[in-house]
């Protein structure tokens, strides 16, 4: 294959416009600005449904749906015992942009694939994983000089857990990310030297935690740490800018503040359809509290109400699964019509489908039953999986958006931007710029073409799947769990 041009990516985790332009303003962001202004440079508004790390990051990376790779949220229902798990890469079913390169012997960098874990080995790619589902920090592969990128990580994230002065939940998370994104930046000056590369990406959980964790002024004003903070990733997206021909930031979902939530659960214990316990037995349907600890705080109460309810998964004829995920599991295939036309009638609801109009692909059973989308812009947010008696609540809340954030700069394509396209397009976009063939099964085919702007370009295309299952079944006898 002739010679490959280079693409970096940043991936910041939970950026929307709205925030993006806050740090603009404050002159915090100068490279950024000016990459947005360049005449090369195109920006879109990204489609992120579900608003969700897992399933969005996937289709970002895959250029598929969840239907074709696999991956709905961050947790599911297991459908045969009614277990609550989460999903991982091995329920990942379709290669991600990095995986096909390797299929084609093109050398990548990655840190931070989603899903993160367990990792999966791709011959030519140098990979790095530590977001909050990996149990300790991996890497591929097992040399002296990955192992000490790994170790620089740990180093930063022990600093994270580390006993401070600091009380305020949200200055030491901005805190523990200065120090984590120092760290990235140096390994990427060392491991660029060291390594080939023509694709380089990062996922930063920035600033989705910051976020979560800090007050509703972190959505008006700058704190001091926040400016080091995005400074230092301004610095990171120059340098990236400057080593690659193709150049992108984007998010996996956006975020906005709410006025009101909805409480799913309690809809439907309302028509009997959810039964509840009051102990958070082994039946009981509960939220899992790494996840809610990590990413809201540890300042966030455990229980918000004295009398409440869990869902009794064994008893209930359908419910909710949790506030990470977005849909409704139903036991009784006869209720989905009733169900589905009294959430639809639910103020607060955008709209409630079932998984085969959402979803798309050979894996859309792994889905719930029926998708719902709260109005977002009408100031709903969906609540978490218990029962306390009423149907909402009021008052101020902040949460993930489906809309993110896509920039582009390239000379290679001319394209019509400050429109929204789906988040399964970024990866078709940057192999159709490598001038790489993009997965048979891609989604994005349709969305390339409208945005596209002068010359035709032929798309050339390539069945990944059979080297994809091999790859996947050799983490089993690599050990890399």
């Amino acid at each position: 294959m002739k010679s490959v041009k280079k693409a970096a990516v940043l991936g910041l985790d939970g950026l929307s416009w709205n925030y993006l332009n806050k740090l603009i303003r404050h002159g915090i962001l100068t490279h950024t600005r000016h990459l947005i202004s360049n005449k090369n440079t195109y920006v879109f508004d990204l489609e992120c449904f579900p608003p969700s790390t897992p399933p969005s990051w996937t289709s970002i990376m895959t250029g598929v749906n969840p239907g074709k790779h696999g991956i709905f949220a961050f947790d599911f229902i297991d459908y045969a015992t009614l277990e609550h798990r989460l999903f991982n890469a091995m329920h990942l079913e379709h290669p991600r942009i990095h995986e096909m390169l390797s299929m084609l012997k093109i050398p990548s960098i990655v840190i931070n694939p989603i899903p993160g874990y367990p990792l999966i080995p791709a011959q030519s790619s140098k990979i790095i994983s530590y977001t909050i589902i990996v149990p300790k920090t991996q890497y591929y592969p097992r040399n002296e000089i990955m192992k000490k990128y790994a170790e620089k990580i740990n180093s930063a994230l022990e600093l994270k857990h580390r006993k401070t002065d600091e009380t305020d939940e949200c200055k030491r998370t901005l805190l523990a990310s200065v120090n984590l994104v120092e760290a990235v930046f140096e390994i990427v000056e060392d491991i660029i030297n060291l390594y080939e590369w023509n694709l380089l990406w990062i996922n930063l959980q920035i600033p989705d935690i910051i976020l979560h964790k800090c007050n509703f002024q972190i959505f008006t004003k700058v704190l001091n740490i926040e400016h080091r903070l995005f400074k230092r990733i301004d610095n990171l997206a120059r340098m990236l800018n400057e080593l690659s021909d193709i150049f992108v930031i984007v998010s996996d979902h956006g975020f906005s503040t709410y006025n009101r939530l909805v409480r799913i659960n309690d809809i439907l214990a309302k028509k009997s359809y959810v039964k509840t316990t009051k102990k958070p037995t082994a039946r009981a349907l509960k939220e899992y509290k790494e996840i809610k600890l990590e990413i809201l705080g540890k300042s966030i109460k455990e229980e918000s109400y004295n009398q409440y309810g869990y869902v009794d998964k064994e008893k209930s004829i359908a419910f909710y699964i949790s506030k990470w995920n977005l849909g409704i599991y139903v036991k009784a295939m006869e209720a989905i019509a009733k169900i589905r036309k009294i959430l639809s009638s639910t103020e607060g609801i955008k709209w409630v489908k079932s998984r085969e109009e959402v979803y798309s692909g050979p894996y859309v059973k792994r889905a719930p039953h029926l998708i719902i989308r709260p109005d977002y812009e009408g100031g709903f947010l969906q609540s978490d999986n218990k029962v306390i008696g009423k149907m909402y609540e009021e008052g101020e809340f902040k949460d993930h958006h489906p809309s993110g954030v896509l920039i582009v700069k390239t000379k290679d394509l001319r394209l019509k931007d400050k429109i929204k396209i789906p988040n399964y397009t970024v990866t078709p976009l940057i192999m159709l710029t490598l001038n790489l063939p993009l997965p048979k099964t891609t989604d994005a085919t349709k969305e390339l073409m409208n945005i596209i702007s002068g010359k035709q370009v032929k798309i050339k295309f390539k069945n990944y799947l059979p080297e994809w299952k091999i790859m996947k079944s050799m983490i089993k006898y690599l050990r890399y769990r």
